[in-house]
């Protein structure tokens, strides 16, 4: 039996190595795409934007809830990896090719020609996507983030490669579409090279119905939260032009760059640890408070901080062309904060089979999204954007009473956990903003700015708040740079 040091020292490996993964995966990107957004226009982001929404869509169906499933059940074996194998391969085909006939349509509602044949040609991920699926499924299983890592690095420098060399050539909004179709064609073959699993001719029923009864629930929560996510686009898309939607977009990416890469580590890191301890009620919570307090240490220091230096950041990364999204990232940044919590909740409530539960969030989520959609369609861009910092906010509260009534960690002793990192946060960040005042260009600016908000976190964590979680992270960090 997995004793409690090892369990922890598991973690805090998985942890590590899911970031480098996170950091060459969407990080790395992330900075490949600041430098396309150099050489291409805010319009021919969008233009991948409005494709991107479909795309997005489709992969939750079909993943259909059974990487969940398939990572959650102890016993899983052959017959378990290659049904879902043929299940997510055959669901593409049959996706992809209902894209290949829709693609008029959809381009036809945003009076975007050219964008059928982008969802077309972006639309083949879909199958490329589905072949790699229970590879990586696999090494989640075995938290072995460190064979991830390097299979994500070799396939971000080439679609970087790629997209770089057409962006300059003049292929426009091809370079984007290329480049994220060589990245997942790179990551497939690699994973299928390094991976022991390649799949054999075997469906199983039973397996399908078990996984399913798990999966399906998750399938409809996926669904419902890639609605949430994507109808901003969708609504910014129509009702506007492409550069808006590429505006908005860029901020979210940039955004995407803290919360999403905190969120995505945590989720696959935590989710395979918590269904470990989920028939231990006390040592779950346990492990729950320091995932979660872990968490917001990250999460609200590097938000709050990118919302107070957001100006200088967009400046110095991809200049002037796109100063109209500054505003929007600063608004943004405040929903941002609520993701990564509402993440951990989720994780620990299905962790616990209550795949249920975290399907009627997603609808709650959905519902809450109808404020800010009329917002948008009837007053700003910017109001549609508080009107999302407002839905996170109601549809977090959700998520922290579903803890309390899962595992008996109450809301009330959420936010003692989590008010104190908050306010240090809020510290942080309202003395940063306040150095923006200063007349200095953007490069050093944005200098100063993060050097005073390390200064900051280091010396209150250090001297006034005593938090076992920072001395891991900071113990954690200080040993990846002994080693090298």
């Amino acid at each position: 039996m997995e004793t409690g040091s090892d369990l922890k020292n598991r973690t805090a490996k998985g942890i590590g190595w899911g970031f480098v993964d996170n950091i060459m995966n969407t990080g790395f990107m992330a900075l490949v795409n600041i430098v396309l957004a150099r050489l291409l226009s805010p319009a021919e982001f969008g233009l991948v934007g409005m494709s991107t929404i479909f795309i997005t869509l489709s992969n939750s169906l079909v993943d259909s809830g059974f990487t969940g499933a398939l990572t959650r059940k102890k016993n899983a074996g052959e017959k378990d990896f290659n049904t879902v194998f043929y299940f997510n391969f055959g669901v593409s085909l049959l996706l992809y090719a209902v894209l290949y006939f829709c693609a008029v349509p959809i381009s036809s509602f945003f009076r975007q020609p050219v964008l059928a044949q982008i969802i077309r040609i972006i639309g083949l991920s879909l199958i490329i996507n589905a072949l790699s699926i229970v590879q990586k499924v696999i090494l989640i299983r075995k938290i072995d983030f460190r064979t991830q890592a390097i299979v994500s690095g070799i396939s971000s420098v080439a679609a970087a490669l790629s997209g770089i060399v057409l962006a300059v050539c003049g292929y426009g909004v091809w370079s984007l579409v290329v480049m994220q179709i060589s990245r997942l064609a790179v990551n497939t073959v690699l994973l299928w090279i390094f991976s022991k699993w390649h799949p054999s001719f075997v469906f199983s029923f039973s397996s399908f119905r078990e996984m399913f009864a798990f999966g399906g629930r998750l399938l409809l929560t996926s669904l419902v939260s890639t609605v949430w996510n994507e109808i901003y686009s969708l609504i910014i898309g129509r009702m506007y032009t492409p550069g808006i939607l590429g505006q908005y977009n860029r901020a979210e990416k940039i955004k995407g760059m803290v919360t999403s890469n905190v969120s995505i580590v945590m989720q696959r890191v935590s989710y395979p640890v918590l269904s470990s301890v989920s028939d231990e009620r006390e040592r779950e919570i346990r492990v729950y408070r320091k995932v979660l307090k872990t968490t917001v240490i990250i999460s609200f220091t590097l938000v709050l901080g990118m919302a107070a230096a957001s100006e200088a950041l967009v400046l110095t990364l991809i200049g002037g062309q796109w100063l109209q999204c500054v505003e929007y990232l600063r608004i943004l940044c405040f929903s941002g904060i609520f993701l990564p919590l509402m993440i951990c909740s989720a994780n620990v409530i299905n962790a616990n089979g209550r795949s249920d539960i975290t399907f009627y969030l997603e609808l709650i989520k959905v519902a809450s999204a109808g404020i800010p959609v009329l917002l948008g369609i009837f007053l700003s861009v910017e109001w549609l954007l508080w009107g999302i910092v407002a839905a996170s906010f109601l549809s977090y509260m959700f998520h922290a009473m579903y803890v309390s009534k899962v595992i008996g960690y109450k809301v009330s002793e959420q936010f003692r956990d989590i008010f104190p990192i908050l306010a240090i946060s809020a510290v942080m960040a309202l003395a940063v903003y306040a150095l923006s005042f200063i007349d200095l260009p953007a490069l050093p600016m944005l200098l100063l700015q993060i050097s005073a908000g390390a200064g900051i976190v280091f010396a209150v964590y250090g001297l006034v708040y005593r938090c076992e979680e920072y001395e891991d992270i900071k113990g954690h960090l200080l040993g990846i740079l002994r080693r090298k």
